[in-house]
């Protein structure tokens, strides 16, 4: 059943007897194919997806004549500031996704200090590439960083490489480009030149990892192409690849069904999950699709939230004193999501609100609204004179601002936030009331699930905000529950 929905994905681009004809390329091509789908014909957004955090694709000129000129020097100097540095004993690789993402500082922390990040580093990886554009940052990427166990220097300007990289953009343009004509000679001949071109460079990253003595490969985000090359090196070499689940899919606005699973396509050996009911619902309602992996080959592990160490989880709770109040963590949609059914949203909305308006007035609590922050912006502006006027609190709704507005309350609402999972975290009551599309699959007891004609009715019992919450601590991230 698997080789068929991967058959029936690609045949509509390239043809079924192509397929079948180069199988052992189908990861990568499955990878383009998911990258293109969720770019929607957008190509640029599609190749910045593939090729992030390892290649200079789309940069100006200029900046790729500094990175030819200063990347290897620089290379070459951290290698010799990392002479001395000792390799990690139990030596976990991870990826760049996860090393240089803004959302998992807590957990490397962690990882440092109980067992040291090994990075991998090419030539473009010296460079330091800032904000949202990704500009270089020139200063800083004359001061290499210095890793407390050794990394992994790998002689070359990317993992991808320049050929690997061409060779990619030729068969999507072939393939999926508007100019492309779908010549069947020609697709087949992109598809060699693709094949020849990878697995060139899976060998090339093998030679490189076989000196290193790895354990593991974790990333965060297994669907872009240095991913891919690491990963497929690393199955070659007997080496685990783990992906770090980065959101509680349990919570997520889709359609899911336990009588009819949905298809996930996987490249990735294990998944480390936030708690045991992520877990489980992650059994019950995916189907894992895998060109790399057999499907008993894979693993599901309890590892924790990322995004939050035990020690900052400690002094938050200290930090912010709980008060008997209710917060209504919003979950925003994008505008497509609602199209067709925008007046149903609006009301499902209101209803809520009416609905803590009379739970406020039955059971004296206070209300706290917190926005999505920098969504919805025009539905808040219509909404907040009316909230305000009814007394409700308005949070700031920054992300700043996110574990103060948790950790004052006693309890918590909302319909289709992770939030809801950190919540559950801190020990705080956590109500999750009906979506007004998707129905939920119940998986966690301590998520208390609630219709909205059904809010005025729900307890905050009376004392609760003197009773400090116990932290979950099994769901808090830890280096150790990845079997090293």
């Amino acid at each position: 059943m698997e080789e068929i929905y991967r058959q029936e994905r690609l045949s509509e681009y390239i043809g079924q007897d192509l397929v079948e004809k180069y199988p052992k390329i189908e990861p990568l091509l499955d990878l383009i194919d998911y990258r293109m789908v969720d770019a929607a014909d957008d190509y640029r957004y599609a190749y910045l997806r593939l090729f992030i955090y390892d290649s200079l694709h789309g940069k100006k000129a200029a900046t790729i004549i500094i990175a030819g000129m200063i990347s290897p020097v620089l290379w070459v100097i951290s290698r010799a500031k990392h002479r001395k540095v000792p390799k990690a004993v139990k030596r976990a690789v991870f990826s760049n996704t996860f090393l240089l993402s803004a959302r998992y500082p807590a957990a490397r922390e962690s990882i440092e200090r109980e067992n040291g990040c090994t990075a991998v580093l090419t030539f473009t990886d010296m460079l330091k590439l800032e904000g949202k554009n990704q500009q270089l940052n020139l200063k800083a990427s004359l001061k290499p960083e210095k890793f407390k166990v050794k990394p992994i220097f790998f002689p070359g300007w990317s993992i991808i490489g320049g050929r690997l990289r061409k060779a990619v953009i030729a068969y999507c343009e072939e393939v999926y480009g508007p100019a492309g004509a779908k010549d069947k000679t020609a697709v087949e001949n992109a598809i060699r030149v693709l094949e020849k071109a990878y697995f060139d460079r899976v060998k090339k990253v093998e030679n490189c990892l076989r000196r290193e003595d790895c354990l593991l490969y974790m990333t965060v985000n297994q669907f872009n192409l240095r991913d891919l090359l690491m990963v497929n090196a690393c199955k070659n070499l007997g080496i685990r690849t783990l992906q770090q689940e980065h959101h509680a899919s349990q919570f997520s606005w889709l359609p899911f069904s336990e009588e009819k699973k949905m298809d996930r396509l996987s490249l990735i050996g294990e998944y480390g999950f936030w708690n045991k009911t992520e877990k489980l619902f992650h059994e019950k309602v995916y189907r894992y699709v895998s060109p790399l992996y057999r499907r008993e080959e894979i693993r599901f592990l309890v590892t924790g939230n990322p995004e939050i160490s035990l020690e900052e989880a400690e002094q938050l709770r200290k930090q912010y004193k709980p008060e008997r109040k209710l917060t209504y963590m919003m979950a925003s949609h994008q505008d497509y999501e609602l199209e067709g059914i925008r007046d149903q949203y609006e009301k499902w909305r209101s209803d809520i609100f009416k609905g803590l308006r009379e739970l406020s007035n039955k059971q004296n609590i206070p209300i706290c609204i917190r926005y999505t922050p920098n969504k919805e912006l025009e539905l808040r502006k219509q909404e907040e004179p009316m909230l305000k006027e009814w007394g409700f609190i308005i949070s700031e709704s920054v992300p700043g601002n996110l574990m103060e507005d948790l950790c004052t309350s006693t309890a918590i609402l909302s319909s289709s936030s992770s939030v809801m999972s950190t919540a559950r975290l801190f020990g705080k009551l956590v109500f999750r009331v009906k979506d007004f599309f998707y129905p939920y699959v119940h998986v966690d007891d301590d998520i208390h699930e609630v219709n909205v004609e059904d809010l005025p009715n729900i307890v905050i019992p009376a004392g609760i905000e003197n009773t400090l919450p116990e932290i979950d601590y099994d769901g808090i991230f830890n280096i150790r529950k990845l079997e090293l």
